[in-house]
């Protein structure tokens, strides 16, 4: 989070020096206001700002514009406002054990408790990353810092060169029926799951794997189509060239759709797996051995995730939505 520091007084009386200075003015006599902000090492608006607490320029005086700014100063303080202990649990449950975003948890306040959240989403994000209200910032996605994905080479293998590139998709009007698959590792690469995630609604499929093979992945592949009744409703299916997926040939029969190869080292093709593996993994930290879990737990945590009220939805949940477009 970027940090900023408030004028003192003293870059106020070098601030009263350049504005007198003909150094710091342009060829028709005019303040040159970009000069003074590099000078101070200081934003133009900073400078702006400094002149507009007096109607002239040459009025400005640093004791003054000290006490203006002290008196705006303690104005402008805000006490943190009172929770109620009931309130207070709601918050901790959402956001310290179901992850929720800080936008899910605003919205989500005002539909159980029917008040508005006193605080913006900027104000909230800012007492999660001060510690305020017992709300840890990294429970925030990726801790609460920037994610960023760096083009790394592709070691796995390759596939049969009879496999259609991601480039190879056409016509695609609609999001509604597009897939993106992936496979989560476990400990020692010794376990996985298989996911999914569908694109118009962003509803997440997980199913555990015993064995992280090509076979292994075609059979829950199919059982995870045949639970979730999405026979002939699949239209595409883009993934990674993972050895685990080289039976495609087998799974385009079984999904009735055509599956598509992202680049080798290029997961932001498929962005939404990645985003959506990013929330699975808050609760299965790298390093989770999934022969210890059950798929009844996956089950829990991935209707977790479908039950958040999502922004890019209008704030409806996945299970809303994929239901709408599957019916």
């Amino acid at each position: 989070m970027q940090k900023y520091t408030h004028v003192k007084y003293d870059e106020r009386n070098l601030f009263k020096d350049l504005l007198l200075s003909d150094n710091c003015k342009k060829k028709n006599g005019n303040i040159n206001l970009s000069e003074i902000a590099r000078q101070i090492g200081r934003g133009i608006n900073t400078v702006k700002r400094e002149i507009n607490r007096f109607k002239k320029v040459e009025d400005y005086m640093p004791f003054e514009a000290q006490k203006d700014y002290k008196q705006k100063r303690k104005k402008c303080i805000k006490k943190l406002p009172t929770f109620t202990d009931e309130q207070q649990e709601f918050l901790n449950l959402r956001f310290n054990i179901l992850y929720d975003s800080p936008a899910e948890i605003i919205q989500r306040f005002l539909i159980k408790f029917g008040v508005k959240f006193p605080a913006c989403l900027k104000t909230f994000y800012k007492w999660i990353y001060l510690g305020l209200l017992g709300l840890l910032k990294k429970n925030l996605l990726n801790g609460g810092r920037r994610n960023r994905t760096k083009k790394r080479p592709d070691n796995r293998g390759k596939l049969d060169e009879r496999f259609r590139s991601i480039w190879d998709i056409e016509n695609k009007e609609t999001n509604v029926g597009w897939f993106e698959m992936d496979t989560v590792v476990g400990k020692d690469h010794q376990s996985s799951c298989l996911v999914l995630v569908e694109q118009s609604s962003k509803k997440y499929f997980a199913m555990k794997l015993e064995e992280h093979t090509a076979n292994e992945v075609l059979k829950k592949l199919e059982e995870l189509v045949r639970i979730n009744g999405l026979v002939g409703k699949i239209k595409g299916i883009i993934t990674d060239r993972g050895k685990e997926f080289s039976k495609f040939e087998e799974m385009e029969k079984i999904t009735g759709s055509n599956i598509y190869f992202c680049d080798p080292g290029s997961p932001k093709q498929k962005p939404l797996i990645e985003r959506m593996n990013r929330e699975f993994r808050k609760r299965y930290i790298k390093g989770t051995d999934f022969n210890n879990v059950t798929q009844q737990e996956i089950d829990w945590v991935v209707n977790v995730m479908n039950e958040k009220l999502r922004p890019c939805l209008n704030l409806r949940t996945a299970k809303e939505v994929f239901l709408e477009n599957f019916r």
